[in-house]
């Protein structure tokens, strides 16, 4: 796997897209010009996603929610990805994977435990640090206030979608702390079956 595919892998839309991407057009003439039309955007497209989780907090139930998220997040790495993998992974897939992972990021990023996968984010290309605050999904990564929690399940159906194109085993991904949920980082447990 190349840098570029590797980078492509770990980042795309909904909670993950940031980590590897560059950002867009919109981005860069926002960072560089504030109250542009780019930001207008922004700032609609924040409030959408805050008004939107509310009603879905307000109206579903938590199990119904927890799985509309997490396909969504599913989805989105499918969308940034080309669709459904080409061919199975093999055995041996997950262990490169993890260590392009380690090479990436730092041996801090990814632990493997026998069954378990201990994965978490850390920082984005440009330094960022997910415990200074900085949110890997650029959606929600400057705000909005007050956004539930319930949008990280987001980020466990990427994360899912992410180790499961690359073991040649079924994996159950958990949560262990986000950022939206009042943590200072954003770590998963991967569970092989």
């Amino acid at each position: 796997m190349d840098r570029k595919q590797f980078l492509t892998t770990l980042g795309g839309c909904c909670g993950l897209a940031a980590i590897g991407a560059e950002p867009g057009a919109c981005a860069q003439a926002q960072s560089q010009t504030p109250g542009t039309p780019c930001d207008k955007k922004y700032d609609f497209a924040q409030t959408w996603v805050k008004r939107f989780m509310n009603i879905m907090d307000a109206e579903l139930d938590p199990a119904t929610r927890t799985r509309l998220l997490r396909m969504q997040g599913r989805a989105c790495f499918e969308g940034a990805h080309g669709g459904a993998p080409a061919e199975r992974p093999k055995p041996g897939d997950l262990d490169k994977f993890l260590e392009a992972v380690k090479k990436w990021g730092g041996e801090e990023m990814v632990r493997r435990e026998g069954d378990v996968i201990h994965f978490q984010y850390i920082a984005n290309p440009a330094g960022l640090r997910v415990a200074d605050g900085w949110c890997l999904c650029p959606v929600v990564e400057r705000g909005p206030d007050g956004l539930s929690g319930t949008y990280c399940e987001c980020s466990v159906g990427y994360v899912t979608e992410m180790f499961r194109r690359h073991s040649d085993r079924p994996v159950k991904v958990e949560l262990l702390e986000s950022l939206k949920r009042g943590g200072k980082g954003c770590r998963f447990r991967i569970q092989l079956a």
